[in-house]
């Protein structure tokens, strides 16, 4: 017959596996979510040293090893929503305001149409600001923004 500490020892194993399995997995999911994101078909240890460091960073930014996903990673896997940190480089930042962009492109569409532009550039700016620490060049917004809408008047709408 086994002792309790036999039992407790062999559940206590059982248990840290499953969690280290779970966070093995969560890590997984948010690999390849920022794959989708970033538009990387192969693996990611084929890509350049600079590129690697770039997607431990966002890793990290949505993963920890020891607990897991935290806030930003479980946004990041149910509702699809990319944070931004004072890390983010400019491709992260556009990637970000072209996913606003695609949710509300009817709405920014007649704001610019209709002349009213600073509008959603101040929205973008004040959005940003705390997660970046800094304030966006409303220049690189509207070249953003315009560059995805005219794809989109090409591909129409």
């Amino acid at each position: 017959m086994r002792s309790y500490s036999q039992v407790y020892n062999q559940s206590k194993k059982k248990i840290l596996d499953e969690k280290k399995a779970l966070i093995e997995q969560q890590k997984v999911a948010v690999v390849n979510v920022l794959k989708e994101e970033y538009m990387i078909t192969g693996n990611v240890d084929d890509l350049p040293s600079e590129e690697k460091k770039r997607m431990a960073a966002r890793l990290s930014e949505y993963w920890s090893p020891k607990t897991g996903l935290n806030q930003n990673g479980v946004r990041l896997i149910n509702e699809n929503i990319i944070t931004l940190s004072e890390h983010s480089n400019k491709k992260d930042v556009e990637l970000y305001i072209q996913k606003c962009v695609k949710k509300n492109l009817v709405e920014i569409v007649e704001c610019f149409r209709a002349g009213k532009q600073n509008l959603v550039v101040e929205s973008f700016q004040k959005e940003t600001a705390p997660m970046l620490k800094k304030k966006l060049d409303r220049n690189f917004i509207i070249d953003t923004i315009w560059a995805l809408i005219g794809k989109k008047m090409k591909n129409g709408l």
